[in-house]
């Protein structure tokens, strides 16, 4: 695949547990991946500032924090899901570095570990949230909002009060995650539209063999990458 707007950089501050928490069991995306995909989006949307970002399958964050660091000018809120209670609270976590008073925390603790194990990967993870600490506008704040709800049920999202001008997500797939029931990738598409405008943007990554079935939506883009393939989709004139 040809990319068009992550630039070929060092993204190793943003690895998974070193300052960004991770969540056992998760997927580590790729993050160079994860931003083209995110400007791929704003690209094909009419919204291109103080967007709405929302994941519906969260997991523990680490595809929003990294996003929203490395987006942090354009992004006015992001909105996390899941139907994991403990997934949720691992992702108010994470996307509490986004903020000053989070990350410094975060720097505070990991000061804490290397005084008391004197780890390299201590102090390289010190040096990394340092770098992170870079990324954030401290005139400002990204709205943050956390909530536990399951995707595959029809009116998950029904009267939730707001609306995502992009929605980016990586469903579960092959063994370190899955759906909760069997429906899967074939059911949760239709159930985005209660927070969707005419002119939202959805991506959705997964393995190579899960079909998303989007009636609903008009495919603007599909790609494969490695094991992955991402597509990207607008609503249908008519469906909202």
């Amino acid at each position: 695949m040809q990319y068009k707007y992550a630039a070929d950089a060092n993204y190793e501050d943003f690895a998974s547990g070193r300052v960004i928490r991770h969540k056992t069991g998760g997927t580590n995306f790729p993050v160079r991946l994860a931003q083209e995909i995110f400007c791929r989006c704003v690209y094909n949307s009419e919204a291109k500032n103080n967007l709405c970002l929302y994941d519906p399958c969260c997991g523990g964050g680490y595809l929003l924090t990294a996003i929203g660091l490395l987006n942090y000018s354009l992004i006015q809120s992001i909105i996390a899901s899941d139907c994991d209670t403990d997934a949720v609270l691992i992702t108010e976590q994470n996307l509490r570095l986004l903020t000053a008073e989070g990350i410094n925390e975060r720097i505070s603790h990991l000061h804490h570990l290397h005084v008391q194990y004197g780890k390299p990967s201590h102090s390289q993870a010190i040096e990394s949230a340092e770098k992170l600490n870079g990324y954030i506008d401290k005139t400002r704040s990204i709205n943050v909002t956390t909530f536990r709800a399951d995707i595959l049920h029809a009116g998950a999202l029904t009267d939730m009060g707001f609306k995502a001008d992009i929605v980016f997500t990586d469903i579960p797939y092959d063994n370190l995650t899955a759906w909760n029931n069997d429906g899967g990738a074939t059911d949760f598409t239709e159930n985005l539209l209660p927070v969707l405008h005419p002119h939202s943007v959805v991506a959705v990554c997964s393995n190579k063999q899960q079909k998303i079935t989007a009636d609903c939506f008009t495919r603007l883009e599909k790609q494969k990458i490695g094991k992955r393939k991402f597509e990207i989709f607008k609503p249908r004139e008519g469906f909202l």
